[in-house]
């Protein structure tokens, strides 16, 4: 059995770290609160999430230029 951090967002459990899962599986929740102490656990995974992200995707454009500019307009 495995443990995994998620959060809950706009009605849909989302993982916070990898799963090994196929597309559509399912599977079975048992849900626990996580307490404050946690928190920092939850920060740590969601800045190795960040990390992996740009490694396979690369750092996105800032468009704040754009979106300023746009609303100049």
């Amino acid at each position: 059995m495995s443990h995994i951090e998620a959060v809950f967002r706009q009605g849909v459990f989302v993982p916070l770290e990898a799963v090994d899962l196929r597309e559509e599986q399912r599977i079975r929740l048992s849900i626990e609160p996580s307490d404050a102490s946690n928190c920092w656990h939850w920060l740590r995974s969601l800045h190795e999430l960040h990390e992996s992200v740009v490694a396979r995707r690369g750092v996105l454009p800032d468009s704040t230029a754009e979106i300023a500019a746009d609303r100049q307009r």
